[in-house]
């Protein structure tokens, strides 16, 4: 007698081929029900048996019939039945929806401006999801930090993570008029020189501004009056007039079509951030990870 009786695949088919005999009491019926023949079915019970340690079944020419031991096993295994068929309807969310929670990490101010609405927008349309956002500019670790799906500015170094890249994101100088109405004059990027500046200290290149016109290019340095590491501070610090800094056009653009920031320097290309959705390899064959993947990758490229 074998004294292992792991729930292995192969254990879980010959308690099924029992459980169908047992219910039909005829091997050839019971061997259509699990789509087998009536050969196999026979040595998966046999084996069964065998694991046991006692016969399940009293077969004669004309009749069969379970034995004390064969309706115990039928009995137990109707049990399981019952508690895998609860699980099933526990874990499945209600009239097909989306369910389960997810851990998403964002970075700050881009997370706050563009991503939040996102967020919002997809479970209004998929309420069964819940949703744990993390804010933050620091790099995280997805397994140590359990996060299902990052969102990430710039270039990628992570090579063990699955990345989806998900549109661009423009940086470009910008003052408010306060301040224009009496700075000096800003034609070329080399102006900047003469101006007061805020630099935002989260930006990779740091002080050094790099722009690019066609050809051209121009590379400024430059001597911050203030240096900042949240970008919303930078922001309200523009507004304030204390002079010209670089804004993304998630939180520039509408202020400028109000008329409260002014970009400049408008022929003049900075460099652009890709961004980047970020899960860990086979994470995204969870249905809400993957409606949700698929939900800001649309909503980011088409911007």
């Amino acid at each position: 007698m074998n004294q292992s009786f792991d729930l292995t695949p192969a254990r879980l088919r010959e308690l099924r081929a029992f459980a169908a005999a047992a219910r039909r009491l005829n091997f050839s019926r019971a061997a259509l029900e699990v789509g087998c023949t009536p050969s196999v079915l026979s040595r998966r019970i046999a084996t069964l048996e065998e694991a046991v340690g006692a016969r399940l079944f009293l077969r004669t020419t004309r009749r069969m019939a379970l034995t004390a031991r064969g309706e115990q096993l039928l009995t137990q295994w109707q049990r399981m039945e019952t508690v895998m068929a609860e699980l099933a309807a526990d874990l499945r969310p209600p009239d097909g929806e989306l369910g389960g929670r997810l851990c998403v990490h964002l970075p700050a101010s881009f997370g706050r401006y563009r991503m939040a609405p996102l967020l919002a927008a997809f479970m209004r349309e998929h309420p069964g999801v819940r949703i744990d956002a993390v804010y933050d500019d620091t790099y995280v670790d997805m397994v140590s930090g359990r996060v299902d799906l990052a969102v990430r500015l710039g270039h990628l170094a992570d090579v063990q993570l699955v990345a989806r890249r998900a549109g661009t994101m423009r940086l470009y100088p910008c003052a408010s008029p306060g301040y224009l109405a009496s700075a000096p004059p800003l034609r070329d990027p080399a102006d900047l020189k003469a101006h007061r500046c805020i630099t935002f200290t989260g930006y990779r290149r740091g002080t050094l501004w790099s722009f690019s016109r066609q050809r051209q290019r121009r590379a400024v340095r430059i001597e911050p009056v203030l240096s900042c590491n949240d970008a919303q501070a930078i922001r309200d610090a523009i507004l304030a007039g204390v002079g010209i800094g670089l804004q993304g056009n998630y939180m520039a653009d509408a202020l400028v079509a109000e008329g409260r920031m002014v970009e400049l320097l408008p022929r003049w290309q900075l460099p652009a951030f890709p961004v980047h959705l970020l899960w860990l390899p086979g994470a995204d064959r969870t249905p809400a990870l993957r409606a949700l993947i698929d939900h800001l990758a649309t909503a980011l490229t088409v911007q």
